[in-house]
């Protein structure tokens, strides 16, 4: 059976059960089957590297033109951006910030645009063009001072100590969104993702000021038994592509952040242990976000966002596409497959489950 066949056929079990819904869908819309036809063929001749940007910039964070800060593809900002804006509307004058993995300084927009005047914000990022972004971004921000930009990675400050490249004053907030990710190589062939996340905030909580946060947030990828992420299908593929270690290895990742960061997580415990003339505060919370796509093969490309797509040279496999538009149309209940009814900008699109933990560890002396 072909692969155009075999797609059919799910949609067509996945629409004989909205119709038992009374959803009032008595066919397959022929814009799913266009969809699948040429999302194969825009993502055939990509490289990893432009994949990415078709996944991340024209699917998952389209802008919402008439909401600023908020994307098509997903609704996680609505939680993290008062969060956010509740500790840095504490931040006191000339405060330190530290934006770990700071990606493109889409954080100056949604947040650090509202800091009180003179806030220094260091930025450490590997990419060296969202470097240069992030620092345009602050530059429009008369009120805010740029302080170190670092090309590398976090490790490289407890690693390799260079003391000389790391913000010199205590630092009043440190952001770590989406940043957990870059702690441990799951192609490895042996790993610690326990000792490299206790390393790694052990080494942020030091570097804190008295009544100084560090804001955390991450994509919960765990595949439980009767619920899971949709971008949790990095395990389901590397099982399907026999590289059985490296789904062992993600699962012991999941699960090591789940452990330590999650709701009812022992971080707080550790932190103790290691400093224990502090009492660092802990407050964690799980968060039911969502990707979204106009067409369920439009979602099936968010489904990539992570471990299935680096964002390196090499050709882009569309079997990793197939795989997961097949996974997912096959199980539907399991990822939260549905249609948006909400009155939402994205009523009327697919929808699929992508939680997230948002954690928020604060030292107290």
């Amino acid at each position: 059976m072909t692969q155009r066949k075999i797609f059919i056929f799910l949609l067509i079990s996945i629409f004989a059960n909205i119709n038992a819904q009374n959803c009032n869908f008595d066919k397959i819309p022929p814009n799913e089957i266009e969809a699948f036809e040429q999302i194969l063929e825009e993502f055939s001749s990509l490289n990893n590297a432009e994949a990415y940007t078709h996944i991340f910039s024209k699917r998952i964070l389209e802008p919402i033109l008439d909401r600023p800060n908020e994307f098509f593809g997903t609704d996680q900002r609505i939680t993290i951006i008062p969060l956010l804006n509740d500790l840095v509307g504490k931040l006191p004058p000339n405060a330190q910030v530290f934006d770990v993995g700071a990606g493109a300084g889409e954080v100056v927009d949604f947040a650090l645009k509202n800091a009180p005047k003179g806030t220094i914000v260091n930025i450490e990022e590997p990419n060296p063009f969202l470097i240069k972004l992030y620092l345009e971004r602050l530059a429009k921000q008369d009120h805010l001072i740029p302080g170190i930009s670092y090309e590398g990675y976090l490790q490289d400050y407890y690693r390799q100590e260079n003391k000389e490249i790391f913000p010199k004053d205590p630092l009043d907030l440190i952001i770590a969104i989406h940043m957990i990710y870059h702690l441990t190589d799951f192609t490895a062939n042996f790993i610690a993702p326990e000792q490299d996340i206790l390393e790694a905030f052990s080494f942020l909580y030091e570097h804190l000021s008295p009544g100084g946060s560090i804001f955390i947030v991450y994509a919960d990828l765990y595949p439980y038994q009767t619920h899971g992420a949709i971008a949790s299908l990095a395990t389901k593929y590397f099982q399907f592509t026999h590289d059985q270690h490296y789904t062992e290895n993600l699962l012991s990742i999941y699960a090591a952040r789940n452990k330590l960061l999650g709701p009812n997580g022992t971080i707080g415990e550790e932190l103790a242990k290691r400093f224990p003339r502090t009492k660092p505060q802990v407050e964690s919370m799980y968060c039911n976000t969502h990707f979204f796509g106009r067409s369920i093969a439009d979602l099936s490309a968010s489904a990539l966002a992570g471990e299935l797509c680096t964002a390196n040279n090499d050709p882009f496999k569309t079997e990793k596409l197939e795989f997961c538009m097949n996974h997912l149309l096959q199980n539907p209940d399991y990822f939260g497959l549905q249609k948006e009814e909400e009155n939402v900008p994205q009523k009327g699109f697919w929808k699929a489950s992508e939680p997230q933990v948002i954690t928020i560890i604060s030292k107290e002396s």
